[in-house]
C-alpha cells in the first residue's frame, strides 16, 4: 500500500521540469530581451517534446494541446502504459452508466454511491479515441506524466460483491475501518458474503 505523500519518478521528473521551467522565467525576465541563455526550444537544459513538422496546436478547453513527432522515442515507450490506462478508464466509464448493475464507487479512501456528483466528475468524459480531448493527450502523458480526467478515471466503479471486497481491504483485524463513507451520497456500505 503506497503511503501518502510518495510520488513516482515521473511525477517527479514533472515537478522538476516544472521548476526549471518556472525559473528559467523568471531568469529571462531579469534579463534584457536581446541576451537569452538559452534557444526557445529547450526550457533551462530539458527540452521540450519534438512537434510534428507541420507544427499541428490546438486546444483542449484551457489547455494547449501539442503534438509529437512521429519518431518521438519517449511517447513511443510510453503508449502502452497509455492505452492500458485508456482501456481500463473505458471500462469504469460503461460501468457508470450502469447504476443499477454497478451501485458502488470507490476512489482511494472514499466509498460513493455510484450515482454521486462526485464520481461523475472523475470517471472521464470521453468515450471515443477520435475525440479532440483525447488528442495530444499521449504527448502529455509520456511527457508531462499528466493523467487528464478528460481521458483518464480516477474511480472505480464497482458492482456489490466488488465493493464487499474494497471494504474487507480497508478493514482492520480489529474491525476498525480505514476508509470514509461519502458525505454527500451517504451510500450503505455492502454487506460482505
Amino acid at each position: 500500500m503506497a503511503k501518502r505523500g510518495r510520488i513516482s519518478a515521473r511525477q517527479r521528473a514533472a515537478r522538476e521540469a516544472g521548476r526549471r521551467a518556472a525559473a528559467a522565467v523568471r531568469l529571462a525576465e531579469a534579463r534584457p530581451p536581446g541576451q537569452r541563455l538559452q534557444p526557445q526550444d529547450a526550457v533551462a537544459g530539458v527540452p521540450r517534446p519534438a512537434r510534428a513538422a507541420d507544427g499541428v496546436t490546438m486546444s483542449a478547453g484551457d489547455v494547449a494541446v501539442s503534438v509529437c513527432a512521429p519518431g518521438c522515442q519517449v511517447c513511443a515507450e510510453a503508449r502502452e502504459e497509455f492505452a492500458a490506462i485508456r482501456a481500463a478508464s473505458l471500462m469504469q466509464r460503461r460501468r457508470f452508466h450502469e447504476p443499477d448493475r454497478y451501485p458502488y464507487a470507490a476512489g482511494k479512501h472514499t466509498l460513493h454511491r455510484s450515482a454521486c456528483r462526485q464520481i461523475e466528475q472523475r470517471v472521464g468524459g470521453v468515450e471515443g479515441d477520435g475525440s479532440p480531448q483525447l488528442h495530444g493527450a499521449l504527448t502529455r502523458f509520456a511527457h508531462d506524466g499528466a493523467l487528464s480526467s478528460g481521458w483518464a478515471t480516477h474511480m472505480r466503479v464497482m458492482e456489490p460483491a466488488e465493493a464487499a471486497t474494497w471494504v474487507k481491504e480497508r478493514t482492520g483485524p480489529r474491525g476498525g475501518t480505514r476508509y470514509r463513507l461519502c458525505g454527500i451520497c451517504a451510500p450503505v456500505p455492502p454487506e460482505s458474503g
